[in-house]
């Protein structure tokens, strides 16, 4: 399912506000998920450039590939569609800036200051920009409609309660995998098996999908993996055939994408009785996440929430075991911006979705780790997962 017209066309407006700030005259959008968000329309499979050309003031143009000019007609907020290269009979010009510098002609924008997406935008792709533009300035303007994304409109939010209804399941059906003893592969396939039945019998209508590249698409983004044991702290590694024992903590990491939308759900599991060491961390992981919940709410940076995590790390003997942050920014990225760590000052602000995990890597015996997907709201936050949170034990 896609935003609606007036869902984007605020979207627009955010940005262009954001533009406009900052002295650009516009922008010109190619990461995909950022293409996404100002069309509502995925090509799938990114192997030919996909840019919308966004000015300060006015309707955006899409330039896109002929082999994308039907789907993109049928799908688009974007009406203003420009397609290059050829495809059967629909037939453009050859090349993307060809069609780039037509339209930045027709809306006067050769000697304006252009927008880009410097931390993302290809060496190629500036240079082949400041050839065809040799008269524009060009400036970094990628903050600036990030800040539009921090904050999610409602069809972004119903989306990632879809995504978290989604995750949830698959988690439901990892932890009864775990307390039947199933290896790392076989907990990850029945959790993926099972957000597959959820999504096909409850959401058919929804996609489940994620951003391509240029070599290939996402065209079904439910997605899980476990590890047990000495293996947690390697932290994305893929499953393997290996099956816990009595002692041994096994995390399991659940990830959907819904619209484009992502969500994240992960939990420890403690297998059998576990030694003191072990048993603990465990006691203590929750703790902090206790003292450190009442900080995820409107008013306070990112810095702050971690200050206090930090406080409580040390509190309960665990300072020398810090992580870098304790959650990032979820949207149409798995992770983005912003991050839960000592160096990001942005504050917290209804709307706003997060992950909370604070974390242990603890070399002697790995590590554990709960997850949540969450939403700030106007007097604090609301979790959009809701698997059990406390010391599970199988």
């Amino acid at each position: 399912m896609t935003p609606d017209t007036a869902t984007v066309r605020a979207r627009w407006a955010r940005v262009q506000a954001n533009l406009r700030a900052e002295g650009a005259d516009a922008m010109v959008v190619v990461k995909p998920q950022n293409t996404f968000y100002l069309s509502g329309y995925t090509p799938m499979i990114y192997s030919h450039p996909v840019l919308v050309v966004l000015p300060a003031e006015g309707e955006p143009v899409f330039v896109l590939h002929a082999l994308r000019a039907h789907s993109s007609r049928k799908v688009s907020a974007i009406t203003d569609i420009r397609p290059y290269g050829r495809w059967a009979k629909e037939i453009g010009p050859d090349h993307w800036w060809q069609v780039l510098a037509e339209v930045m002609a027709e809306r006067g924008l050769t000697d304006a200051r252009i927008g880009i997406e410097g931390e993302f935008l290809p060496y190629n792709y500036q240079r082949k920009l400041a050839e065809t533009l040799p008269g524009a300035t060009f400036t970094d303007t990628g903050h600036a409609l990030m800040r539009a994304r921090y904050v999610k409109d409602a069809a972004e939010l119903e989306s990632l309660r879809v995504a978290s209804e989604i995750a949830d399941a698959g988690m439901d059906a990892a932890l009864e995998a775990v307390a039947a003893r199933r290896s790392e592969v076989e907990v990850a396939s029945v959790a993926m098996r099972t957000m597959q039945e959820v999504w096909s019998s409850l959401h058919p209508d929804r996609l489940a999908m994620d951003f391509g590249n240029l070599e290939g698409g996402v065209f079904n983004a439910l997605w899980s993996y476990s590890l047990i044991g000495d293996r947690v702290p390697m932290n994305s590694a893929p499953p393997t055939s290996r099956r816990p024992v009595d002692g041994e903590i096994q995390w399991t990491v659940i990830w959907t994408a819904i619209d484009g939308m992502h969500a994240e759900n992960e939990r420890s599991v403690a297998v059998g009785a576990l030694p003191a060491e072990r048993q603990r961390a465990f006691e203590a992981l929750l703790a902090i996440r206790e003292e450190v919940q009442p900080y995820l709410r409107p008013g306070l940076s990112c810095a702050e929430v971690y200050e206090a995590a930090r406080e409580s790390y040390v509190r309960h003997g665990y300072g020398d075991y810090l992580p870098g942050r304790i959650g990032h920014g979820l949207g149409l990225g798995p992770h983005e911006q912003p991050s839960l760590g000592p160096h990001d000052d942005l504050v917290l602000e209804p709307g706003m979705a997060l992950t909370f995990e604070p974390n242990l890597r603890i070399p002697s015996f790995g590590g554990l780790q709960h997850s949540d997907s969450l939403v700030i709201t106007e007097d604090g936050h609301e979790f959009l997962t809701h698997t059990r949170r406390d010391l599970i034990q199988v």
